[in-house]
């Protein structure tokens, strides 16, 4: 069989490249040239290699393909690769490490602090069996409170207690347990007047949030970034203990609940979306359509004005829509985050793009009649959640704030 197949392929190379002769006739002279069929492929695979050459070369110049490129050309890109990887993990590892150093640092400062104000407290508790303690009733009660206020922010370091009572003249006759139990108490009433700042921010804010018909722990779940849990800082039982504990722990928790509702309060479109003077035309709720007469749903305010009125944002965010808007005209919608957008259509020119930031009172673009409008008017929506609200709620909560 293999014989046949060779007969066959000598067969078919006989044929396409016979014996041919090329006659010259030069001077009166015939003379031939005899090219053998052995010739002609010897030829034409040398022609066919120059010109596989020649498309290979171009290749690897123009688009950089190589496929005579050994593996162990791939095996050098690739190491390279890898130790560039490497090198950046080593740079990464190496920061990581400053970083705990540095952390840890900061971490022995820290317990450096908790352990000066427990030795405090510690002496303070046993200054009855301090040298000189009986016959020196001398601390008064702004030495012992210069004593008693380590904190973590301490720039230098503090005063020994026993030098402290030793070197203080008397001058109120206080003991050294009145003082303490004095300073216990000052920093209970610190404590609690700090707290109730905090109550009255957030009675405040949950009021604000009651005008506008809102319920607060429905947003504050709704809320990103939730977390919770009081705040125990490391070796708490060294820094502080007991009531004081409690008390400061609740702080933070009182904290953490008005500053999230000083965020919110923040979001809410709380200002008036015209600067210029305008009248109120058309109120949320039902109406009668301009157009038809048929009864529909309103779902903002719409105000009158001269045309081009600078039109404002009524709380900061980020505009999330400028352009035309089907019925509604030219439109700018902002995203205030906390579920809040407002829109402001049928403008006549708008002056933010999409992205931007804006502030509370930054104008936004100029009074117009686009889209489905009679005459030049602002039409204003407050929307939460997806759904309309009512303006009116927002702006009689602005005018509480101002």
């Amino acid at each position: 069989m293999l014989d046949d197949f060779r007969e066959d392929v000598h067969g078919r190379v006989l044929r396409l490249f016979p014996e041919r002769q090329i006659y010259l006739r030069a001077s009166g002279e015939v003379k031939y040239l005899t090219l053998t069929t052995l010739h002609q492929v010897a030829f034409v695979s040398a022609v066919g290699f120059l010109c596989l050459w020649f498309v290979l070369s171009i290749l690897n110049m123009v688009l950089g393909i190589n496929p005579f490129s050994t593996p162990s050309d791939e095996m050098r890109r690739v190491e390279a690769r890898y130790e560039r990887m490497l090198a950046d993990s080593r740079a990464k590892e190496e920061n990581a490490k400053l970083l705990l150093s540095e952390q840890r640092e900061s971490f022995e400062r820290m317990a450096a602090g908790l352990q000066a104000k427990h030795r405090t407290l510690a002496e303070l508790a046993g200054s009855d069996s301090l040298p000189g303690a009986a016959s020196a009733p001398n601390v008064t009660y702004a030495d012992a409170r210069r004593v008693m206020a380590p904190t973590l922010r301490d720039a230098d370091e503090r005063t020994a207690l026993r030098s402290s009572i030793e070197t203080t003249e008397i001058a109120t006759g206080l003991s050294l347990d009145s003082a303490m139990t004095a300073l216990d108490e000052d920093q209970n009433a610190i404590l609690m007047s700090a707290e109730v700042g905090l109550l009255d921010r957030i009675e405040a804010s949950r009021a604000l949030l009651g005008e506008a018909g809102l319920d607060a722990e429905e947003l504050l779940e709704s809320a990103p970034g939730g977390k919770g849990g009081p705040f125990i800082p490391l070796s708490a039982e060294g820094a502080t203990g007991g009531a004081f504990l409690a008390r400061e722990t609740t702080i933070q928790a009182r904290l953490a609940e008005a500053e999230r509702l000083d965020a919110l309060v923040g979001s809410m479109p709380l200002g008036h979306p015209v600067r210029d003077e305008t009248v109120l035309t058309s109120d949320y709720g039902t109406r009668s359509d301009p157009f038809t007469g048929r009864p529909t749903m309103h779902a903002g305010h719409d105000y009158i004005g001269g045309s081009g009125a600078p039109i404002v944002a009524t709380a900061p965010g980020t505009v999330r829509f400028v352009g035309r808007k089907g019925a509604y005209g030219r439109t700018v919608e902002i995203d205030h985050g906390y579920g809040y957008i407002t829109r402001y259509a049928h403008l006549k020119k708008t002056f933010v793009k999409r992205g931007q930031t804006v502030e509370t009172g930054e104008i936004i673009g100029g009074m117009g009649s686009t889209g489905r409008s009679t005459a030049t008017h602002l039409h204003y929506e407050v929307r939460f959640q997806g759904r309309a609200q009512d303006p009116a709620k927002y702006l009689k909560a602005g005018r509480y704030v101002q």
